[in-house]
């Protein structure tokens, strides 16, 4: 009866252990689903600024025949109209850095366009070389993560005042690409800088950034004080290899 009964909580134990690593392996499947979406979202978002902004340059002597045309006409009302259509088109997703680096304009105009609200400030200024050593898949993971997680501790601060911000600089440093983020964030961050999305439960997002950045060397570097939460990441601008 003895040997039965340690057998039976060998095989329970088993059992727990299993489920344990299954709903782990669920969790983190379910994550990559996302990452990978949102993957496919920016490659799109990419594709579709470019179209536009090609095909408005293409239509350029037109439109200014156009807008020419309505302005001799004396037609403003029309010519406001034809002005503010153009606007729009323009303005779907702003232009708010300009590093000539196709990933990361579109992954930072794209989110920071998504997340502009009146009550934060958002402050970017990106250098970064047309071409890098970083895949486009784990430049994405990085900067993606670091932008949700940013825009996340903002909403999460509750009524935005005049003192919410988000602050990004990309730049070139010492033979790496330096990024640095920077937010307000209210809420004092577990140990370990474990997610608030739930307890005790590492956010998957800050390690899928450290999985990235290990992969080239690169470091991470995080710190929360007074109400800022800071993070810096540190890669390299040549191959290790």
């Amino acid at each position: 009866m003895m040997t039965n009964g340690i057998w039976l909580m060998i095989v329970g134990s088993i059992l727990i252990i299993c489920a344990a690593v299954i709903y782990r392996m669920k969790t983190a499947l379910d994550f990559y689903r996302v990452q990978e979406q949102e993957l496919d979202q920016y490659a799109v978002e990419v594709e579709t600024i470019y179209s536009q902004m090609r095909g408005i340059r293409h239509d350029y002597r037109n439109h200014l025949q156009v807008m020419n045309t309505l302005m001799r006409d004396r037609r403003f009302d029309d010519l406001d109209a034809y002005i503010k259509q153009l606007n729009n088109e323009l303005n779907q997703v702003d232009t708010i850095i300009q590093t000539g680096n196709t990933m990361i304009d579109a992954i930072v105009n794209t989110k920071l366009t998504a997340a502009k609200n009146p009550g934060v400030e958002l402050d970017a200024t990106a250098i970064a070389p047309k071409e890098l050593v970083i895949e486009h898949v784990d430049l994405a993971v990085i900067l993606g993560n670091l932008l949700n997680n940013a825009i996340e501790a903002t909403t999460k601060s509750g009524p935005a005042n005049e003192d919410t911000f988000i602050r990004l600089y990309i730049a070139p440093m010492k033979h790496t690409l330096y990024i640095s983020v920077t937010n307000t964030m209210t809420e004092n961050p577990k140990p370990a800088f474990l997610s608030l999305k739930g307890v005790n439960r590492r956010g998957y997002g800050l390690l899928r950034i450290d999985q990235a950045v290990n992969k080239y060397q690169g470091i991470v570097n995080r710190k929360w004080e007074e109400g800022v939460f800071a993070t810096e990441v540190t890669l390299p601008l040549n191959n290790h290899s």
